[in-house]
């Protein structure tokens, strides 16, 4: 993405902060990971500089009546840095100055302000304990009110740009092949990493920097465990195995997974679970409009699967209470989320009073687990929500059976 589109992210930032108020981003001293959520750190700061540079800050003041003021501070670089890291990238950012000059700075501004909104890590998916700048912001202000900035950059990461749509587009483009070819390499005997090196060779080959978190290839009794990390069992003729992968794109990634006979056909009893997975997925793909909450989406697919179980029998009808709530019984064969919010991390922290609007982009998930015959299906897209709906981003990348079980014949 060029520089215009992380100018226009601060411009939309200090539009939203309150009167009278300074946004406060800073990164740590060591570039980190965000978690296991995150293939590069401080995806904020990226957000609004393009950079994920150690030991830099950046100052936005509330736009008021006068345009958006931006204040970017680096590590000084000397020839050495030069040599080994090369030239940083354009920021688009005018006012830069030297890191040192930080506190002073800050101290300076925030005299002249009501009210601090101080970053700092606040996804629960991906947890890093790094409350430094809050610490130094009280040292040096103690007097001033502080507050949270997540809340508000949350509300303003959710909403997608167009240079931001264009990635993601990009990354699910690069995904559905990563997909077909990795697909392909299924059969008897294979193993886990295998797989893993199949999708990484045509995601790097084609320009990603490849996973956005760790992957997940499971088989049999694995696919149970919802993140399982093991990859050195050979698979078998008789397993459906799960594949679910993440894609990076210019710092932006889409999440997805399918299930695969590892034989080359799925058994009856496998294809029936399957079928009413993809059931679920369409159904839950539909529910997506604008002006719901995730949260009624996802108590409508939970309502959905809880029918799909009641037909195949895996629930009684004495397990369901009222048929307007989910049932506890529903939890032994769907126990995570069917949705989450995608972007510049796998689980994008996005308020969850937020209503869905065109231009979010969201992960469905949706799954059946049948723990007493040792298998699970979970079948996963990313897709972008327009006035009308949810489109896939997986172009290509198909969810019928029988075009899975065709994948693995070519």
């Amino acid at each position: 993405m060029d520089a215009g589109c992380f100018a226009n992210n601060r411009a939309r930032l200090a539009a939203s902060l309150p009167a009278g108020s300074l946004a406060v981003i800073a990164t740590g001293p060591y570039a980190i990971p965000c978690g296991a959520d995150s293939s590069a750190p401080w995806p904020d700061f990226y957000y609004f500089t393009g950079l994920r540079l150690p030991q830099a800050a950046l100052l936005v003041r509330a736009t008021g009546s006068g345009p958006a003021h931006s204040i970017l501070f680096v590590p000084q670089r000397d020839a050495r840095d030069l040599l080994w890291e090369g030239p940083e990238e354009a920021h688009g950012i005018d006012d830069v100055r030297p890191w040192t000059s930080f506190e002073p700075v800050l101290r300076a501004m925030a005299f002249q302000s009501q009210q601090l909104l101080v970053q700092a890590p606040e996804n629960p998916c991906a947890p890093q304990e790094d409350a430094w700048l809050v610490n130094l912001c009280r040292r040096l202000l103690p007097l001033h009110p502080i507050d949270r900035l997540a809340p508000l950059t949350g509300r303003l990461r959710a909403v997608k740009q167009p240079a931001e749509i264009a990635a993601l587009k990009a990354a699910g483009a690069v995904a559905a092949d990563a997909f077909r070819r990795a697909i392909g390499a299924v059969r008897p005997g294979v193993r886990g990493f295998q797989i893993k090196a199949e999708f990484l060779h045509e995601s790097v080959s084609r320009g990603s920097r490849g996973f956005a978190c760790p992957p997940l290839t499971a088989s049999g009794k694995e696919t149970l465990t919802l993140h399982w990390n093991g990859d050195r069992r050979p698979w078998n003729a008789d397993e459906t195995a799960l594949l679910d992968f993440t894609m990076e794109w210019n710092g932006l990634c889409v999440d997805t997974a399918r299930c695969v006979p590892v034989g080359g056909r799925f058994s009856p009893r496998h294809r029936v679970i399957y079928d009413a997975a993809a059931r679920a997925l369409h159904f839950a793909t539909a529910a997506l409009r604008p002006g719901r909450l995730l949260s009624e989406c996802q108590q409508d697919t939970a309502l959905f699967l809880q029918g799909e179980l009641l037909r195949l029998g895996l629930l009684k009808a004495h397990d369901i209470r009222d048929p307007r709530v989910p049932s506890p019984a529903l939890q032994r064969h769907f126990m995570h989320d069917a949705y989450h919010h995608v972007g510049h991390e796998v689980h994008d922290p996005v308020p969850h009073d937020l209503p869905l609007a065109a231009g979010q982009v969201i992960a469905i998930e949706p799954g059946i687990y049948v723990p007493d015959e040792g298998f699970g299906i979970r079948l996963e897209n990313t897709a972008l929500l327009t006035i009308t709906g949810a489109e896939s981003l997986l172009p290509g990348l198909p969810v019928e059976a029988e075009a899975i079980e065709t994948l693995l014949e070519v």
